[in-house]
């Protein structure tokens, strides 16, 4: 099932991708976006993620089907690891 735009619905995310990394969204906005796209492409993995809000920040949950992906991303990008499995 897709969302709109042929984008995967967050349920489809979830279970596909269920190491999760929550990140302040301008923590990785400008610059530090092309070393998260050199961190996924260096990976060998999809970008997949969303956009969250909550007290009036904006945050990005980056998705992985591996852990050891997600524990990487967090360790280079920084925010709080969930695992939905």
């Amino acid at each position: 099932m897709t969302s709109a735009r042929g984008q995967s619905s967050r349920t489809m995310l979830d279970r596909e991708f269920p190491h999760q990394v929550l990140v302040p969204a301008d923590s990785v906005q400008g610059h530090a976006f092309t070393q998260v796209f050199s961190f996924h492409e260096h990976a060998g993995v999809p970008i997949k993620n969303y956009s969250a809000r909550e007290d009036d920040k904006w945050y990005l949950l980056y998705c992985f089907a591996e852990r050891s992906n997600a524990i990487a991303f967090q360790m280079v990008f920084g925010g709080e690891l969930f695992d939905r499995s």
